[in-house]
């Protein structure tokens, strides 16, 4: 047995501390106006001669004289010698100071005090009970401690007191002194409490430093030794021996009886019982016995035994010894020592106690007494014995006494001041001096790390890094404040955080530490710092226990929790500065992403929202068991306010996985996850995980990094020398993850599941947007109080973290929603006319925090060539990531066909708050074309004035590509919804779809059935339609011809039912316009919450016209409704400019919504801030004075009413407006709830109005809108394009003689978007024209108008009738895609394979008489995502009257594997508008093509092939260390050739060497080095080949996978490729067999040779049973041969060396082979039983 420090006192270093203070954090004992100066105590013999050796201190008196002081730049006379004060331990010790008695230190003076090495003293404090502890002889964590000389302005210093006392005569000499042998094992560590294969990380009984672990399951005694007990005082009154001992359990077997561990201890001749335990586990038992001094022998050998009793029926019964001390009285006789220490106790007779020591070797001693008091005394020579005399203690405590000879004092020659590298060199920093210590962020810093430390410290000071209250705390000095100036000693640190906190009142926000640190304790293989001087310089900032923990630094300080930090903790686990600045410049880019104010779009933050899980397990049960983990952590993720979008990657075998896999992962890794997770066993691969990841430097994911929670055994063990999973992904420069949590240790499944499941909850629910190191103490806190055992214990303290604790997993303080285009679609693809409704499908996603309330979505429909469009509004529950939105809308094939657009308005107004864009991305328009077969006019368009009487009438198809078909055109001077004239006329025209015209000649008369050519009369308005042969619907449309005129004109009756009436009925029959009041119903809906305020709206009829609050504040809504039209007032909206002049003070003026939001849109009511004054004023003002008498007036709070704000602004003006108006029931004293108030101004009879009785009370409103009997108005379609305007001519006429009709014409202006923009009101007189419009409306700003009649007869209560308006002016182009002679398309049968390159083409024509300016069309393919894939194609010259273009495209179909379909848009609409287009047409639905096709994706799995050296080979085969492997993959598709260098991506070669290290195969290493090179494929040769020098350099069993995939991702095969393959550097060849055996025509040789070399010299003899050699074969003869299985090419045909047969029989052969003159070494075979003395035997039998 192996002992260490066996030492004959044990010192009891309280003795002398008196002051009684309580030293609650360790740095009581430093005043901070004070300079410290300090020197080391460390265990040796050697003297220091410098500074540097000051570690080599060693227990016992010091000395510190004139020149140190003057040496360490200490100056003497600042200070006298009554002024000088040295501490240690955390207290001020006593000094003895040779002076000459003048007060001052001069060059012969000097300073005696007595120091003490580093012991366990400290290491107590961290126990969780402090008696507990394993070891008090051998500390932790160092056996160096620090000591600290300093001066004051006191003279009252800790002085010894110098006795000199004669007398000695008068005293009698005490019997004994007390006296100490004890032994502390370091052999291992012992780590407390234990599972099967983990431990606790907090310290409990026992732990700490003892001897080997022994085995006593069938007995053991401890080789203890001879310890030697001298001069024990056995005497009569001679006090017991006293026993202390820590003994611990190392293992926990199962038992049969009382315990698994059994220990007795002995001593004495007589095996004396000191102690018989029973224990069980691995628990430690701390003995405390007495017996009496008779036991102990006389003197010499002790006899002391320590026994394993293997009584127990424990299969295993380890044990081992932590310390063990025998403290008896003994006579104070000594063998001749110059140095001696001992305790002395009161004489209970005599004031002193006298002590005569007896055969001591001193010269000039000095002797100090450690008590109460503390002494210095003198003695007495009396011969041999040296006689003293001690003062009683006063308090009755032992003194401890030390004599040394004075040629034993150690000198100390050099002192350094404290905080030595800091500004301040000499003094302590004062932490609690420091102002503000609020929320503080304590960064433990190293100076090894300065510079990085620095410039992190800066930045989390900063605002872009947190504006953090930042507290530094250098490590060395922390461990001089506050760990005793213990180096490595974690109370620095722990001490030092709990200082912090309690100096403040909102407590620290983080304890961060930066640097590496690496446990103290070696246990197994792996080493800790406590005896390993390399590591003790690598560990920078040290942890807590073993294994190693940060979590602990700070648990159970105080407070209800034990387990849970004090402070949330992680640390960098950072070597250098530059690793530390590589890290910073990552959290610097993370906390950059982050940046609540940065661009919100998918490119930008969906990465934010992806998690990727790993699931791993060794077996089909587990493997199921993992994934039902992680599923339900991916259910939080997804189910919560993070919101994320979880990718799960499951382990089904033990194979890598293949390449395609790995490349999807590695490039979601690159775009960016937030979060990766993984669950399962840790492994040898690169990653750590049972599923192979990529090198982290791989990842090419730079500011874009995740945080990896590993649930996995020790993949997170930061604390060992090597570096860890956890440091390989964190540390990487650029790349690879920004924090690491991880078990340092061994993990059980359920309990990291428990873990993981409540750190999830923290991410995503109760601590969302918290910091990591928060979110970790807050899951410790909820799974503590569910049970106290070690497996939940391990689990929440050894998750540890390796990552800045401020970092933050990926959050966002608002939702934000985006809605793209492509995020918008229809089904089906392709309607019919059998399609009854379509439905639209709708993405959504939330980018930001989970959106958890209602929000509304709008879209409004607009539907080709008509203002009619529908507004459906639908309320969502919540959007946490994506939610696909359908509903169905009706197909409408009379109105729809041609080009739909869809508004499409989410959170619109905006209810919900959001990070970044309120508007813009949550709107999209988008459109729909419906090709479904059917035809439409084009030319002339309708109403048109056409110039000529010859006139040909063009209609285009709805799909320009259409299967032929036959089309009926009919024409007529009257419409066609009564009898035909005698001018009906038809056409019939065959052919494909595009655009079908009709001659002025190909007319035929109904009535007679003769051709009839067309000429138009003068003025005569032309009726004509037009529908495919057997269809009834029919597209109508009409023109005019006015000799060289061109325009817009109505001039029949019938050509004016198209227009739109208020008020104004069409009486077809009696061909008049009469008054029709309209009528109609408002319904007003309120809600009593904000909550629910979406679901507050007003209709007016079916027509939904307003709904939701727009914002928060109460608010008043004002609709204004015209009398007549029943449309609301509208509000300002400058961009479109749409009422230009209602802007009356509302607060959603100009798309404003008040609250800070924006709608962007004009409003059907105006809303007025209840809490604004302005506001108030502006509400009144509008309804008092603005609003004419007749017209109807809602108003109504949406969801509260701010009366209070109402009695405080202006209380009388705003109840009297409601009284002006007819109210009753607004009046003061309401409580704030909502109402709603309808009136007709001006007719007190029409008010409705409603107020809500209580929170709950919701309710609807009804009120019913009647229009006036003697007005109404028309309106005219819209008119236009035009590039210049002409005329305006009009007549109407009254229907009775004497009228007193009131007519007005209003012209209102559109600009090119179709936006109302500006209206002329002029007198609509009987006959009129207005000549120079262009004057009025600029063509270039208002390419469109319409014509409004506003009529009056309050007499006969007639309107007047319009007879005719025309508006003349220069038509604009229409082109159209015609495919009359057919497209050009080389997808034969609309499906073609990936790869394959498309051709198209049809013509496109310019049908109209005006020339088009030079031309964009543009094409795109829209794939099966419905995302646009632009294919580019210039601007073409102009397009002439009458010309065609017919252009070729072509685009490839790689990536456009599915549905697909080709658009092609001529004159297309620009910037996003669907009413703009890129030059002035007349229409826009014969532009459009759509095209589906189908790419029939490639699914053929590519051909791999690997050879070795040019060889297939089988599994356990031996191959050529050096071997060249070379690997090709051949895929046929011509198309997807494998030619880029982006194709090595999809290989995954991986190699287990014999220790079991899978190891992915690089192209390229982390260094740039080449490791395979890589050659592409070509037409002509489609094999990708890859040639890899492998060079293995372990001999033992190798296993290669190797999987490829091809351009479209197909593996190479359903099986991967694998091969195990044997590695022998050693050359050598085994027996070589002929076969076949017997042979009658030939036979060949086979064998195997190891090594790298084949042989050079091989040569076969075959000879007679009698020895005679009959044939000779040569290496050049057999072929070539390789390393490995060899089978040669040469057959021998059994002749002899002239070629002639041998006969029957028997031969014997041998083989010799040498490679460069040395022979080969024969290897061991199964073929070695057919050889006797290495001949082997053939038979020849022809």
């Amino acid at each position: 047995m192996n002992k260490v420090y066996i030492y004959g006192v044990f010192v009891i270093s309280l003795l002398f501390f008196n002051s009684g203070i309580s030293q609650t954090y360790g740095n009581e004992w430093i005043q901070y106006d004070q300079e410290y100066y300090s020197f080391k105590v460390h265990p040796s013999i050697v003297v220091p001669t410098s500074f540097s050796d000051a570690s080599n201190l060693e227990t016992g008196i010091y000395k510190i004289d004139y020149t140190a002081l003057v040496n360490s730049g200490i100056d003497p006379t600042l200070f006298s010698s009554e002024n000088i004060q040295i501490f240690g331990r955390e207290k001020e010790i006593p000094l003895f100071i040779v002076d000459g008695g003048d007060s001052s230190i001069d060059s012969l003076d000097y300073i005696l005090f007595y120091t003490e090495r580093n012991d366990g003293w400290l290491d107590s404090t961290i126990y969780s009970n402090p008696d507990e502890i394993g070891n008090p002889y051998f500390s932790i964590y160092s056996d160096t401690i620090e000591y600290f000389f300093t001066w004051n302005n006191s003279t009252n210093n800790l002085r010894f007191t110098e006795e000199s006392n004669v007398g000695f005569a008068s005293f009698t000499p005490s019997n004994y002194i007390f006296y100490d042998r004890w032994q502390a094992y370091h052999q291992q560590y012992q780590e407390g409490a234990r599972l099967s294969k983990g431990s606790s990380s907090f310290y409990n009984l026992g732990e700490g430093w003892s001897s080997y672990k022994q085995n006593g399951a069938a007995g053991f005694t401890f080789n203890i030794g001879s310890i030697q007990i001298k001069y024990p005082f056995q005497g009569a009154g001679a006090p017991n021996v006293l026993f202390d001992a820590m003994q611990t359990g190392e293992s926990n077997a199962s038992y049969s009886s009382l315990g698994n561990h059994h220990a007795l201890w002995s001593i004495g001749a007589s095996n004396y019982v000191i102690n018989d335990s029973i224990w069980i586990g691995y628990n430690g038992i701390k003995i405390e016995k007495q017996f009496p001094t008779s036991i102990l022998p006389a003197s010499g050998n002790s006899n002391l035994r320590c026994q394993i009793i293997g009584d127990q029926g424990a299969l295993t019964d380890y044990q081992s010894i932590s310390f063990f001390r025998l403290r008896y009285p003994r006579i104070p006789t000594f063998d001749g020592e110059n140095k001696i220490e001992f305790d002395v106790v009161n004489s209970t007779l005599e004031p002193r106690i006298r002590i005569d020591l007896a055969n001591v070797s001193f010269n000039n001693p000095i002797a100090f007494v450690l008590g109460d008091v503390p002494k210095k005394i003198n003695f007495s020579l009396n011969g041999s014995v040296y006689t003293t005399l001690i003062t009683n203690s006063i308090n009755g405590e032992k003194q401890h006494v030390v004599y040394q000879d004075s040629s034993t004092i150690t000198s100390v020659n050099s002192l350094r001041p404290v905080n030595f590298n800091s500004t301040t060199p000499g003094f302590f920093t004062n932490y609690g001096a420091i102002s503000n210590k609020e929320r503080a962020l304590l960064m433990i810093t190293h100076e090894k790390l300065k510079i990085a430390s620095d410039n992190y410290i800066a930045y989390r000071r900063s605002v872009a890094g947190g504006s953090y209250n930042v507290i530094e705390g250098d490590i060395d000095e922390l461990y001089q404040q506050f760990g005793a100036g213990i180096p490595q000693h974690i109370n620095s640190i722990r001490r030092f955080s709990h200082f912090i906190f309690n100096q403040s009142t909102e407590k620290p926000v983080g304890l961060y530490l930066l640097g590496k640190g690496i446990k103290q304790a070696t246990v197994g293989e792996l080493f800790g710092t406590r005896n390993n001087a390399i590591y003790t310089e690598e560990s920078l900032i040290p942890s807590f226990g073993e294994p190693g923990s940060d979590i602990c630094i700070t648990s159970g300080l105080e407070g209800p929790y034990r387990w849970s930090p004090l402070i949330p903790t992680g640390r960098i686990s950072a070597r250098t500065d530059n690793e530390l600045q590589d890290y910073l410049d990552k959290v610097i880019k993370n906390e950059t992403e982050q940046d609540s104010n940065s661009v919100y779009d998918t490119p930008n933050k969906d990465w934010q929202k992806q998690i990727l899980h790993f699931v791993g397990g060794s077996t089909g049960p587990q493997q199921s068991q993992f994934k039902f983990y992680m599923d339900n952590m991916g259910n939080t993720m997804e189910d919560s306010l993070f919101g994320g979008n979880v990718s799960s990657i499951y382990k089904t075998n033990s194979d890598p996985l293949p390449p395609s896999t790995i490349t999807s992962i590695t490039d979601r890794i690159a775009n960016g996850v937030s979060l990766m997770s993984y669950f399962g066993h840790a492994t040898a691969s690169t990653s750590g995980f049972e599923i192979n990841l990529d090198e982290p430097s791989n990842w090419n994911n730079s500011s874009k990094f995740p945080i990896m929670l590993v649930n996995a055994c020790y993949n997170g063990n930061i604390y060992q020398y090597t570096n860890s999973y956890s440091e390989d992904f964190v540390q990487v420069p650029n790349y690879g993850a920004i924090a690491y949590l991880a078990s340092v240790n061994v993990g059980y499944d359920v309990y990291l599941n428990l873990y993981s499941s409540k750190l999830y909850n923290q991410f995503t629910k109760y601590a969302y947007g918290a910091t990591i190191a928060e979110q970790m103490k807050n899951t410790i806190e909820t799974i503590e109080p569910t049970g106290d055992n070690l497996y939940l214990e391990t689990t929440c303290t050894q998750m540890v973290l390796n990552g800045d604790p401020m970092i933050r997993l990926n959050y966002h303080t608002k939702p934000e929603i985006e809605l793209l285009p492509e995020d918008v679609w229809f089904t089906p693809e392709n309607p019919d006319l059998t399609v009854d409704s379509i439905e639209m499908h709708i993405l959504l996603k939330n980018l930001g925090r989970s959106l958890v309330d209602t929000f509304l979505i709008e879209i409004r429909r607009n539907f080709p060539s008509t203002s009619t469009d529908s507004v459906y509004v639908f309320k969502l529950a919540n959007l946490h990531y994506t939610k696909e939105f359908t509903f169905k809308f009706p197909l409408q094939p009379n109105i729809s066909l041609g080009l739909n657009s869809f508004d499409v308005s989410v959170d619109l107004p905006n209810q919900r708050d959001e990070v970044y864009d309120e508007l813009n991305n949550n709107r999209v328009t988008t459109t729909l074309f419906l090709d479904i077969d059917g035809i439409i006019p084009v030319s002339p368009f309708k109403f048109a004035v056409v110039p000529i009487d010859s006139v040909t009438v063009s209609a285009s198809t709805n799909n320009p590509i259409a299967d032929f078909n036959t089309y009926r055109f009919e024409m007529d001077t009257i419409d066609f919804e009564g009898i035909p004239s005698p001018a009906h006329r038809f056409a019939t025209i065959s052919g494909f779809g595009g655009v079908k015209s009709v001659n002025p000649s190909e007319w035929t008369l109904t009535s007679s059935g003769m051709s009839n050519t067309l000429v138009c009369e003068d003025s005569v308005v032309y009726f004509w339609r037009v529908s495919i042969v057997g269809d009834t619907n029919w597209k109508e449309s009409s023109f005019q011809y006015i000799p060289n005129k061109t325009g817009w004109g109505q001039d029949h009756f019938f050509q004016f039912k198209d227009n739109g009436f208020n008020g104004v009925t069409f009486n077809r029959s009696a061909r008049t316009k009469e008054f029709n009041p309209k009528l109609s119903e408002l319904r007003c809906q309120i809600r009593n919450s904000y909550a629910n305020a979406s679901d507050a709206l007003y209709e007016i009829g079916t027509i939904q016209q307003e709904y939701g609050a727009c914002n928060g504040l109460p608010t008043l809504h004002v609709a204004i409704i015209d009398p007549i039209t029943h449309i609301p007032w509208g509000t300002r909206y400058v961009p479109t400019g749409e009422n230009l002049g209602n802007d009356f003070g509302n607060a959603n003026d100009n798309g404003f919504c008040g609250g800070g939001y924006f709608l962007n849109r004009s409003f059907k009511v105006f809303l007025f801030e209840e809490n604004d004054p302005a506001q108030i004023a502006s509400f009144q003002n509008l309804v008092n004075n603005i609003v004419p008498d007749g017209h109807y007036i809602l108003i109504y709070s949406p969801f509260q009413t701010s009366y209070t704000s109402w009695n405080s602004i202006d209380s009388i003006g705003m109840y009297s407006t409601f009284a002006g108006l007819g109210s009753d029931s607004i009046i003061p004293g309401r409580p704030n709830l909502p109402f709603a108030f309808f009136v007709k101004k001006g007719d007190f009879t029409t008010v409705e109005e409603r107020v809500s009785q209580n929170n709950l009370d919701d309710f609807t409103l009804l009120a019913n809108l009647s229009g006036p009997l003697d007005r109404g108005s028309e309106t005219s379609p819209i008119i236009g394009p035009t590039t210049n305007w002409g005329t305006l001519h009009w007549k109407q006429n009254p229907l009775e003689v004497s009228s007193n009709d009131s007519t007005q014409l209003i012209i209102k202006t559109y600009d090119l978007a179709g936006n109302f923009q500006t209206q002329i009101d002029t007198s609509f007189t009987l006959e009129d024209s207005i000549l120079n419009l262009n004057g009025l409306i600029d063509a270039s700003q208002y390419p469109f108008i319409s014509l409004e009649g506003y009529y009056k007869d309050t007499t006969a209560l007639t309107p007047a009738q319009i007879d005719r308006w025309h508006v003349l002016y220069s038509p604009v182009p229409e082109t159209a895609i015609d495919g009359t002679s057919q497209y050009f398309w080389t997808a034969v049968g609309d499906t073609v394979t990936e790869g394959e390159v498309i051709s198209f083409a049809v013509d496109v024509k310019n049908i109209y008489s005006v020339d088009m300016d030079s031309l964009l069309i543009t094409y795109w393919v829209e794939d099966m995502n419905n995302v646009k894939q632009f294919i580019n194609y210039a601007r073409q010259d102009s397009l002439r009257v009458g010309e065609t273009l017919r252009d070729t495209i072509t685009f490839s179909t790689i990536g456009l594997g599915g549905a697909n379909i080709l658009w092609m848009e001529v004159n297309p609409y620009v910037n996003g508008s669907v009413f703009i287009t890129d030059q002035p047409e007349q229409e826009h639905f014969n532009n459009l093509l759509q095209l589906p096709f189908s790419v029939r994706p490639d699914d053929e799995n590519p051909l791999l092939d690997v050879t070795f050296n040019g060889n297939h080979i089988l599994n356990g085969d031996i191959v050529d260390p050096n071997s060249e492997v070379y690997i090709t993959l051949k895929d046929d598709n011509e198309f997807l050739i494998m030619d880029n260098i982006a194709d090595t991506s999809r290989f995954g070669i991986y190699l287990t060497d014999p220790s079991g290290v899978q190891t992915r195969i690089p192209f390229v290493d982390a260094s740039g080095n080449t490791i395979m090179q890589w050659v592409p494929a070509n037409s002509s040769n489609k094999r990708f080949k890859i040639i890899w020098p492998a060079g293995f350099d372990k001999d033992g069993i190798y296993t290669l996978f190797v999987q490829g995939s091809d351009k479209s991702d197909n593996l190479s095969g359903d099986i991967e490729y694998r091969i195990r393959f044997e590695v022998i550097h050693e050359s050598t060849i085994t027996q070589m067999m002929n076969y076949p055996n017997p042979f009658s025509t030939s036979t060949r040789f086979v064998f195997t040779l190891t090594g790298s070399e084949v042989p050079d010299d091989l040569i076969i003899q075959i000879m007679t049973v009698t020895g005679r050699v009959v044939r000779e074969i040569t290496e050049d003869q057999l072929g070539p041969l390789q390393i490995g299985r060899n089978i040669t090419e040469y057959a021998w045909d059994g002749t002899d060396e002239f070629g002639d047969p041998l006969a029957n029989g028997v031969y014997l052969y041998n083989v010799r082979a040498k490679i460069n003159g040395e022979d080969i070494k024969q290897r061991e075979s199964g073929a070695d039983q057919y050889f006797k003395k290495n001949f082997g035997k053939m038979y020849l039998l022809r």
